[in-house]
């Protein structure tokens, strides 16, 4: 460890952060934050479909690395440790949504955050979308469904297909396997197209 407290530069590795972060030294955890906020933020919002809870979750995020900080294991790469706690928190956001029984019926895509990309979910249907509105209603049927596959098949799709991680960097985010990230996407695209064939 050599970087100094009051020295924090952009090339600091993470590793080296977190160690100071563990000491008290406020800059380190502001410079995770600019690392990762705005990744995480894409991340959480396409899970939970709802941008002011997903401003609260990725604050929960880091207020969590804050407190949460001497317990992380530098042999492992921060951004899985920062992803796993981004996910349970995702996770149990889920489970109090629908203890509450409160869903997104009315989620809306937005285009300007690139959910055309949902395009590359599904085999292209190979035809000839002229109404705009159409194209919209498609994907905004698409994107519920997504929002109702089991956790461990939406957050696999969501890292590959949306966030465009290659499913070596998605097995490591969620600790398992590539074999595991290629089943669980395979089976929520089975999944998908099986729900949305109709539509398309």
């Amino acid at each position: 460890m050599t970087t100094p407290k009051n020295d924090i530069k952009q090339d600091t590795p993470d590793n080296d952060l977190m160690h100071l972060v563990v000491q008290g030294v406020e800059p380190a955890l502001n410079e995770i934050m600019r690392r990762y906020k705005h990744k995480l933020f894409a991340f959480i919002s396409r899970y939970v479909k709802d941008e002011d809870a997903a401003y609260d979750i990725v604050q929960e995020t880091f207020i969590k690395v804050h407190f949460k900080a001497d317990s992380y294991n530098p042999s492992y790469k921060f951004s899985t440790w920062l992803y796993q706690i981004a996910i349970n928190l995702c996770r149990d956001w889920g489970r109090k949504q629908k203890i509450r029984q409160v869903f997104s019926l009315d989620a809306k895509v937005n285009e300007d955050e690139g959910d055309s990309s949902y395009h590359d979910i599904l085999p292209d249907p190979n035809s000839n979308v002229e109404d705009l509105t159409d194209l919209r209603q498609n994907l905004a049927t698409l994107d519920k469904e997504i929002q109702k596959l089991p956790h461990k098949l939406k957050t696999a799709l969501i890292l590959f297909a949306i966030e465009e991680n290659s499913q070596e960097k998605c097995a490591e985010i969620l600790g398992v396997s590539t074999k595991t990230v290629e089943t669980r996407i395979y089976r929520a695209r089975k999944i998908l197209a099986e729900k949305v064939a109709k539509n398309f």
